[in-house]
């Protein structure tokens, strides 16, 4: 026998040695051997879990038939009353490295907490359950052995009557790292916050950058602006002065990093919003040749990153432009033209890696799901030497008509294609109907899921759990998290969108319109 061979019977051991019974999604065969019992068929009999331990409410946790694939047994969390429960066993014998756990599950939702965890000497991952009564596969990845030993398990805090049920565990060894970015947009806070917008988590007033860190933000989304709020140049007069401004992002950059959070800077290339259809060149840029453009470019971001440098908040992550499928700085750097495009871009690329060789670079589009419009850009991009490290994607259930399922397919494409990272750069789902007012937001549905996760501040929660878990579903744990839209932009009077217009948001933050916590920010707190 080569050695080639010998390996690989060992590695096939030991992968039977620590799984459960496996499955191709289509028949659920009994496995060849279980010694941990990770798939509870050793529980016929007692039905109760053998060689799990149990702790807090003993009788809210034992097996029943109809396990993953409706054979064999499964774990069941359930009890008449009120319940905490966790479910766990140590796995030894590990050799040291990272790991990704995965179990199938259902859940009827509405517990306090459901998630399956892993727990080493390196500290604990954990991915909450999504509400589904068919079986769902759950992820947990980047868990990191360092003794050999990794303790697994399923933890339930729920009222009478929640329940949930997880069956074939199975620990793989794929020494990939993950750490899973979760956070939001909070360019709006210093406009929110001047306007008289105030926080609350269980009744008490807080900072929001604390509540938000308390709740497992680990990322905050900032927009630059060149000269907002100028009300020397009309067209750039959409935001208060001091808004989004160099000096304002400095700020909350400080409170974001204080906060331990991470930061994605966006350099808009423009004195306000910019999108697909709008990429408006700043006042003081109007008038150059392209050469002096790209110079423009340069020193505009070096400059910015170096303040950012100087005051401890390099940003960790920055993107260059705005949902930029057409391109950025019409008309020169529009897509009809991707040499220009390319051009730059590269000169944004080179400013930022100049300051910070660490930070990524990201180019984002709208449209996540949307695999043509991605492969049509960034070939083109790349055709033309564009530079960049990292994709990426709006995802918006309404915008994009998209499930997670699909934007999971969608990503896994894009990631294997251009062998690249991809951010959920923003995404959003209404927890009520409408703004306070009565009338339609910005998103006045949630696409496929306005019948399976209701316009509820539960719905919200429950369709975040979705997306969470699907993001860690992506091949090779190729999206690195996400960033929600807005989720601090409350409804506030004299706050909108711009200045003299509504709020148009404030029906889809994490907050509710007198700025009180909403439950989906437990998705944060309850996935890692």
């Amino acid at each position: 026998m080569d050695m080639q061979m010998k390996y690989m019977l060992i590695a096939i051991a030991l992968i039977i040695l620590i799984s459960c019974k496996k499955s191709n999604g289509q028949n659920n065969p009994a496995p060849v051997t279980d010694p941990n019992n990770l798939s509870f068929e050793a529980d016929a009999a007692t039905q109760t879990p053998a060689l799990w331990k149990t702790d807090g409410d003993a009788d809210a946790d034992y097996t029943e038939a109809g396990g993953f694939g409706n054979t064999g047994f499964a774990l069941s969390h359930k009890k008449n009353g009120a319940y905490k429960v966790y479910t766990y066993q140590k796995i030894t014998g590990l050799e040291n490295g990272f790991y990704t756990l995965t179990a199938w599950a259902q859940n009827g939702g509405d517990q306090k907490s459901c998630y399956l965890t892993a727990k080493t000497s390196t500290g604990e991952r954990i991915t909450s359950l999504p509400v589904s009564s068919a079986w769902k596969q759950i992820f947990i990845r980047g868990i990191e052995v360092t003794n050999g030993e990794c303790i697994i398990g399923i933890s339930s805090d729920a009222d009478a009557n929640n329940w949930c049920k997880v069956d074939n565990f199975l620990l793989t060894k794929d020494d990939k790292p993950y750490n899973f970015l979760k956070g939001g947009d909070l360019s709006e806070l210093t406009y929110i916050e001047q306007k008289g917008g105030k926080f609350f988590e269980n009744g008490v007033q807080k900072d929001c950058f604390q509540i938000l860190k308390d709740n497992g933000f680990n990322f905050a989304r900032l927009r630059l602006y060149n000269d907002p709020g100028n009300p020397a140049f009309s067209p750039s007069n959409h935001l208060p002065s001091g808004i989004q401004d160099t000096a304002d992002i400095l700020s909350l950059s400080r409170r974001a990093k204080a906060a331990g959070m991470q930061i994605q800077l966006t350099f808009h290339y423009s004195d306000y919003w910019t999108n697909p259809g709008a990429q408006g060149k700043p006042h003081n840029w109007m008038g150059l040749n392209f050469t002096q453009l790209k110079q423009a470019v340069y020193d505009f971001t070096y400059n910015f990153m170096n303040r950012m440098k100087a005051q401890g908040t390099v940003p960790e992550y920055v993107s260059l432009g705005n949902e930029t499928p057409g391109g950025i700085l019409f008309p020169d750097g529009s897509t009809n033209n991707f040499t220009q495009l390319a051009e730059l871009l590269n000169r944004g690329y080179d400013a930022v890696k100049a300051v910070s060789p660490s930070s990524k670079v990201i180019i984002h589009l709208d449209d996540a799901g949307n695999s043509a419009k991605y492969d049509w850009f960034f070939d083109g991009l790349k055709n033309a030497g564009g530079k960049f490290d990292i994709i990426g994607a709006s995802y918006y259930p309404f915008w994009t008509n998209k499930t997670v399922e699909q934007m999971r397919d969608w990503a896994n494409h894009v990631a294997a294609r251009y062998n690249t990272d991809i951010i959920i750069m923003e995404t959003g789902y209404n927890w009520n109907p409408t703004l306070s007012s009565g009338s339609a937001g910005q998103l006045s549905n949630n696409g496929p899921y306005q019948s399976i996760y209701p316009s509820s501040p539960e719905g919200q929660r429950n369709f975040m759990l979705d997306l969470f878990n699907g993001i860690k579903q992506c091949d090779q744990g190729s999206v690195k998290g996400d960033i929600y839209w807005d989720p601090i932009m409350i409804a506030v009077p004299g706050a909108g969108w711009e200045l003299g217009a509504p709020n148009v948001v404030s029906n889809t933050t994490l907050f509710d319109f007198n700025g009180n916590a909403l439950p989906s920010l437990k998705a944060y707190k309850y996935n890692n």
